[in-house]
């Protein structure tokens, strides 16, 4: 299964401006390093959560299991855009988005194709969808740990090269975010 973002809007959960003052950063010279620390900082809760903070589209490109059931990996899902099955000799067919379904079972999120479109997919199945949630959405302590992690990174800049960051996520940070995490089995 692979997820792919499609990078398609949904504004970071923490500004420039705010993370800053967190960081009681005063010049305007490294808004482009306190912007990349901010994303990071987003993708590193969303691996950990599941959760997408800010709302974007994502290409979700699997086999269709048994049971039918597809995990998203990332929610909460607003809705299916676009469905496309690959049949026996990999062709592609476009289906109706409504030929899959979003079922919330217990705390977790299913994309369930119809059995029909469960036939269509022999060789797989792309789902675009939306999801996030919007940035007054993002609980305070998921907020609070981005801007932990932005710190830590922001001071551990010289030792770590930017693409490697965030390479400390405080004790703190990871506390705020454990009520949040994803249990898989």
């Amino acid at each position: 299964m692979t997820l792919i973002d499609l990078r398609d809007g949904g504004a970071e959960p923490v500004t420039v401006a705010e993370a800053k003052d967190w960081c009681r950063i005063e010049r305007g010279d490294e808004d482009a390093l306190v912007g990349a620390l901010i994303r990071g900082a987003r993708e590193t809760v969303e691996n950990e959560t599941g959760l997408a903070l800010g709302a974007r589209s994502f290409r979700l490109c699997a086999d269709v299991p048994r049971d039918g059931r597809i995990a998203p990996r990332r929610g909460p899902v607003r809705e299916v855009t676009k469905v496309t099955a690959y049949g026996p000799r990999g062709e592609a067919r476009e289906l109706e988005p409504a030929t899959v379904a979003v079922v919330k079972l217990g705390a977790r999120e299913w994309l369930v194709p119809e059995p029909a479109a469960r036939r269509a997919a022999a060789n797989g199945l792309e789902v675009e969808f939306r999801a996030g949630l919007s940035a007054a959405e993002v609980p305070d302590a998921l907020r609070q740990a981005l801007l932990r992690i932005v710190a830590a990174s922001y001071e551990t800049r010289g030792i770590v090269p930017q693409a490697m960051q965030p390479a400390i996520v405080p004790a703190f940070a990871r506390a705020l975010i454990a009520p949040f995490r994803q249990v898989r089995l």
